[in-house]
């Protein structure tokens, strides 16, 4: 009886440290698509929000994860429990006035949601999604990709090259008029406006590193990840 009970506590204790192994999908960059930080709170869909910002979080094999909000920058560390619980050890951010009252307001759900949630990771027709949820009736819905604006026949005839770039980054759009591109940093501050024009910007003057660009058409909008060299 003593060995059946010591092989049972055996297997449940190997079961219990089985399921606190995070999922290896876990450990890229996420994108804020969709947030509401408890069933008291309001509901942010991040592509309705105007002037567009993009929150993101990135998730390291170590449970350490960095991100940005709607202005601010945050660093942390989660802790893994069991049935995929993640729940924070540590949160650090920059504390600054984004200047716009909704930015403000998603940024601070965004942020008091880390605290803690479950996760599940499915996929979808571009990529992974992190559908998330919390003990105080919360949700938030991340994606594996930069957000789509508008996913239409637009976002799919929509390309540009050369990726990472150097000096002039073409857009090609197979027919539908662009009307105005805007790049933003990581951080989500918008730096240039421009008009299209011969299907190409100069983007010469950027410093290296990771941008958006927001691309507006009588189709809707759409915002593709680009590096410059």
């Amino acid at each position: 009886m003593k060995k059946l009970l010591l092989i049972f506590v055996s297997l449940f204790i190997s079961s219990q440290s089985f399921a606190q192994d995070p999922d290896p999908d876990l450990f890229r960059t996420w994108y804020l698509y969709e947030i509401q930080a408890s069933d008291l709170d309001d509901q942010y869909i991040v592509a309705d929000i105007d002037p567009s910002i993009f929150p993101s979080i990135t998730i390291l094999e170590t449970l350490e994860f960095n991100g940005v909000g709607a202005c601010n920058t945050f660093i942390g560390t989660f802790s893994h429990e069991p049935l995929n619980y993640l729940q924070l050890t540590g949160f650090t951010s920059t504390n600054d006035d984004c200047g716009i009252q909704i930015h403000n307001s998603l940024e601070n759900s965004f942020f008091g949601y880390l605290y803690d949630f479950w996760y599940d990771i499915t996929p979808d027709g571009n990529g992974l999604s992190l559908n998330t949820n919390n003990p105080i009736f919360g949700y938030a819905i991340f994606k594996d990709y930069p957000l789509s604006i508008n996913e239409n026949n637009f976002q799919k005839n929509l390309s540009l090259f050369p990726n990472p770039v150097k000096d002039l980054l073409f857009i090609a759009s197979e027919g539908i008029t662009i009307e105005k591109i805007s790049v933003y940093s990581i951080s989500g501050q918008r730096i240039q406006t421009f008009e299209l024009s011969n299907q190409s910007i100069d983007v010469s003057n950027l410093a290296p590193g990771m941008y958006f660009l927001e691309i507006s058409s009588s189709e809707g909008k759409s915002v593709q990840k680009f590096v410059k060299k």
